[in-house]
């Protein structure tokens, strides 16, 4: 089973959630909230296992602290119906609300030449050691990427 970082929360309209997890094929970050969800990839691996170091970092003092990641898929490339919906996902702590801890969430559709909001999920005061045991968790689980083999050098070639 592959490891997830998730946070879930409930207020008045209904359950918000945000949620990585591998899909098979690609990292996506799943965004729930009770007006409509959606899922965007992460460029790669390497991306997940930054948000999970970032979050395992999230400090416990007020200081300043932000990671974003830009996520974007297209669909219907090269046609009439041509769509991007991009997203930007935060970790961090507010600077203007005594430093809180948040996760947000923000996704815009591009069409043609016109940009429409979208999705906005924000956790305010998640549960960060929850959330750092995830991340140490996924990071623990997560199978590394396989090592790069270095290049070996080519021999000069004798000269004729």
């Amino acid at each position: 089973m592959d490891p997830t970082l998730h946070c879930h929360w409930h207020d008045k309209n209904g359950q918000w959630a945000l949620t990585v997890s591998h899909n098979g094929h690609d990292w996506e970050l799943f965004a729930a909230t009770p007006f409509g969800s959606e899922s965007l990839p992460f460029a790669d691996p390497d991306e997940v296992r930054q948000l999970a170091q970032a979050l395992l970092d999230l400090p416990a003092e007020p200081e300043p602290y932000e990671f974003e990641w830009e996520l974007s898929r297209t669909e219907g490339a090269r046609t009439e119906r041509e769509r991007t919906r991009f997203a930007t996902f935060a970790v961090g702590l507010d600077p203007t609300d005594d430093h809180r801890p948040y996760l947000a969430y923000q996704s815009y559709t591009h069409t043609g030449q016109a940009t429409a909001l979208g999705l906005e999920a924000v956790c305010e005061d998640p549960p960060v050691d929850e959330l750092r045991a995830q991340a140490h968790a996924f990071l623990t689980n997560l199978p590394c990427p396989p090592p790069t083999q270095p290049k070996q050098k080519q021999k000069p070639r004798p000269k004729p």
